[in-house]
């Protein structure tokens, strides 16, 4: 196993982030859940409070094993989602849930291919894991027909304790919280109900890369943005963000364009922020943009007049949304 810890040495918590290698079995005994866990919404943290409370009642290591990527990129590319995490994002959302240890299965044909008895002995004799909790309904292994009483069977002749998850308890719309269940949310704009899911807002960054500065020409210069392509970006329209940038520089208000640029021909879909106030030079920086509030649809306008009055109009509202955000935010703090 290789600590990869280099990303994420900022964050308070300690948990362990290994990267899986079959030639080293890891020392000391687990208690385990697996899964892409991506989003690490307010349902998996659901999980990783019963992962908790059996590692403390037991006295084993809370590990939770994911995956480098989406096993569907690998099992079946046309049928894989877009993610609502980058691997990095994942493991700095699992940093701050208090497990103790993050196992990342670089995940290959050849892992693709091992049956789910096989896949348990991988866990049991290379991970350490003495008690998976699993639901009823999950599947892992090629043999997608081997199910929760199958995985029981085979711990016990393991020597591996295979108990239940609770059922999720955080609903929306009357319906357990799932990443597919963000995945809609976030394609019809929906950001209140995503912030209800995920418990923060919806995040996403990019390297400024070079337009064709129409916004620069209207007097509103916007950073173009080019994010990981596995992605899942929100509906079109206007939002109002806070754009960070870089690592540690400053979180400024703006507002965000995703679209297509119909007033001026049409594009291939841009992300567009326009930071309220500032002049720096951002080619080549990171920006990270965490949504607030959806303004509006993106739409198509007669002449460059009228799209810098709606502008205009769109950064008075950004900017409201924008300091109710953060007097809620000291609120939150404040207690």
């Amino acid at each position: 196993y290789a600590t990869n810890c280099m990303k994420f040495c900022n964050f308070v918590s300690e948990m362990e982030i290994l990267i899986y290698d079959k030639a080293m079995p890891l020392e000391g005994l687990a208690v385990a859940t697996i899964g892409v866990f991506d989003g690490v919404h307010r349902g998996h943290r659901f999980v990783f409070e019963q992962l908790a409370d059996k590692a403390r009642e037991r006295k084993l290591i809370s590990t939770v094993i994911t995956f480098d990527r989406h096993p569907l990129s690998v099992v079946c590319p046309d049928k894989c989602p877009p993610l609502l995490t980058t691997l990095d994002e994942r493991l700095q959302l699992l940093c701050a849930t208090g497990v103790q240890r993050c196992v990342v299965l670089p995940f290959t044909e050849e892992m693709a291919g091992l049956a789910a008895c096989d896949f348990m002995l991988l866990m049991r004799q290379q991970l350490g894991v003495k008690l998976l909790l699993t639901g009823y309904d999950n599947r892992f292994g090629h043999d997608r027909s081997a199910g929760f009483s199958d995985y029981v069977r085979y711990g016990q002749e393991m020597d591996m304790d295979v108990e239940a998850l609770e059922p999720c308890n955080i609903t929306e719309e009357d319906c357990p919280v799932s990443s597919s269940m963000v995945r809609r949310l976030l394609a019809d704009g929906a950001l209140d109900k995503v912030h209800h899911c995920l418990g923060r807002d919806y995040s996403l960054e990019g390297q400024v890369v070079s337009g064709e500065q129409i916004g620069m020409k209207i007097g509103y210069p916007t950073a173009n943005l080019s994010p990981d392509t596995h992605k899942l970006l929100p509906k079109a329209g206007v939002y109002a963000v806070w754009a960070t940038i870089g690592v540690d520089g400053p979180t400024l208000p703006a507002m965000m364009n995703i679209g297509h640029c119909p007033t001026f021909g049409g594009r291939p879909t841009t992300l567009e922020v326009h930071l309220f106030d500032y002049n720096g030079n951002l080619y080549g920086q990171t920006v990270r943009v965490r949504f607030v509030g959806r303004l509006r649809d993106e739409q198509r306008f007669a002449d460059a007049s009228a799209l810098k009055a709606q502008l205009a109009k769109d950064q008075s509202d950004a900017l409201q949304v924008l300091r109710a955000d953060a007097e809620a935010q000291e609120t939150v703090c404040g207690k």
